[in-house]
């Protein structure tokens, strides 16, 4: 199962993400933990702070083409729009995964999309560009059932715009006890809908009854849980809070049970939909 991390920034999808990430591979799960942030709060997360040396998975664009039967000069939808037979796996692990990710102590394994690089920074390209690889890679990524894939996305709404999520199975939104966490988080629901990806709510950094009461009240629904403010987490955000076991094993088990296992067809879906839209006639707005 893929599971992504949405939120306003500031949120704790970072610190949620990442020990959803670590509960899992303490209980016996292979994780592959997937920072689509350039901020990479998440590897920084996972490593303790020591983010290993690694190639960054914003640079894999070239060869997940050239691995799906694409020639030089073709667009990545393509593969989708034509049936693609290939895929790509964690056992036996792929190459192209094996070369633009690390194994790190604890045994999760990290791909990183890394800082903002020249192409970005000079204006060649905009910064959603580093994840655009995620786009091969996640619809064709077949997991086995002790397999988990945790995604920390870009925060804010602007992340799910790119149409990214149809490559995950279920996005959990971390929203905090303040209106505009909230607020991002319900727009970042509208754009999940839009794409037809399952989501659930998370609360997190809340301190008292008040802050739950807030969160239902603004979000017009109660979460699936809620997480309370941790010190640990927050000042050793590689180990493992145990305060949050209960609630992390309710996240998972809203997973499991939201999972429709249907990432590809919502990609080929949404492929399918843009393509329509650019061979439409535009009527002008002027």
């Amino acid at each position: 199962m893929i599971l992504g991390f949405l939120g306003k920034g500031g949120s704790g999808k970072s610190s949620v993400s990442s020990q959803t990430a670590l509960h899992q591979n303490a209980a016996g799960m292979s994780v592959l933990a997937v920072d689509a942030d350039h901020n990479m709060d998440l590897s920084y997360n996972l490593s303790g702070g020591d983010v290993p040396e690694l190639n960054y998975f914003s640079q894999s664009l070239e060869a997940l083409q050239k691995a799906v039967g694409l020639s030089e000069g073709e667009k990545y939808t393509e593969a989708f729009l034509n049936d693609v037979k290939v895929r790509f796996s964690l056992s036996p692990l792929s190459p192209e995964i094996e070369t633009y990710s690390r194994v790190l102590e604890n045994n999760i394994r990290l791909m990183t999309a890394g800082s903002q690089t020249d192409t970005v920074l000079y204006g060649k390209a905009c910064s959603h560009s580093l994840t655009t690889p995620l786009k091969i890679l996640l619809p064709l990524l077949d997991l086995q059932e002790n397999e988990l894939v945790v995604v920390d996305e870009k925060a804010g709404a602007d992340g799910v715009s790119s149409g990214i999520v149809t490559g995950i199975d279920v996005g959990v939104i971390v929203c905090e006890p303040t209106l505009h966490s909230v607020k991002t988080a319900k727009q970042i629901a509208k754009l999940m809908d839009f794409y037809s990806t399952p989501y659930m709510f998370v609360g997190n950094k809340v301190a008292s009854s008040e802050d739950k009461d807030f969160i239902i009240e603004q979000l017009g629904q109660e979460p699936v849980t809620f997480l309370m403010q941790s010190n640990v987490m927050k000042r050793n955000p590689s180990t493992l809070v145990d305060e949050w076991t209960d609630e992390l094993v309710e996240v998972f088990e809203k997973a499991k049970s939201l999972n429709q296992d249907n990432r590809l067809e919502r990609t080929v879906e949404k492929f399918v939909r843009n393509t329509d839209f650019a061979n439409a006639p535009q009527t002008s707005t002027c």
